[in-house]
């Protein structure tokens, strides 16, 4: 991972970053840019979540990565030697993997680049948009699942709550980030509308709930602890 000052590091704290209202900063790469939402240098924890837009027709320089690099398209489009990434595409590349990202349209990313919490093999490429969706009851929503959750150690996936939804009061043993895409979330600390991303430490419950509005987002677990 690159060298920087670490941003939203404790994981003991509720983090919370509005997308919208940050300032997009100029990378070392022309016509890249990033906003930082987290960075922790840490030799088993470290990580890096940022949002990257890049301009039509940048890439990022061709790279063979020492960690795991998840990215999941929010606009535009891009591709690399292994394929071409379409609007809601979740991408996992696995540590070793070389890839030249680039955009000829240009895009924006969330990307999250982690030390490997275990051996890593697999390569996933999930188009959103067309895969086939599970229903969630409990939860009142539609959901998609991103990768597997066999051990119990880490999952993450796309929930779309329904309208006028109570999800029960519940805390997160392994924690939990999230990236609102669409609509609002709101629970008894804040309004979550589309482009805000926050995270909840192991043990702090909160009771979300939806309005007028559905609300489609990016969950991940396990990254806090492992």
């Amino acid at each position: 991972m690159r060298s920087a000052d670490e941003v939203n590091a404790d994981a003991n704290k509720v983090a919370f970053m509005d997308t919208r209202t940050m300032a997009w900063e100029d990378t070392e790469w022309p016509g890249v840019q990033r906003k930082v939402l987290e960075f922790v240098n840490h030799p088993k924890m470290g990580r890096e979540t940022s949002m990257l837009k890049l301009a039509a027709g940048a890439s990022l320089p061709t790279t063979t990565w020492a960690e795991r690099l998840d990215f999941f398209v929010i606009e535009g489009a891009c591709s690399d030697e292994h394929g071409s990434y379409g609007k809601h595409t979740f991408v996992r590349q696995p540590p070793g993997t070389t890839q030249t990202l680039r955009s000829d349209a240009g895009c924006t990313l969330y990307a999250k680049w982690r030390v490997p919490i275990h051996q890593e093999v697999a390569r996933i490429v999930i188009d959103a948009m067309t895969a086939q969706w599970g229903e969630f009851p409990h939860r009142g929503a539609d959901v998609l699942h991103l990768y597997p959750n066999k051990d119990g150690i880490e999952t993450g996936r796309i929930g779309h709550v329904h309208t006028h939804r109570k999800l029960p009061s519940h805390d997160h043993s392994i924690g939990e980030e999230t990236l609102v895409l669409e609509g609002v979330l709101k629970d008894q600390f804040a309004s979550y509308e589309a482009g805000t991303w926050f995270r909840m430490p192991c043990g702090v419950a909160h009771a979300p709930y939806t309005e007028d509005l559905r609300c489609k987002m990016l969950i991940r677990e396990g990254d806090l602890v492992w």
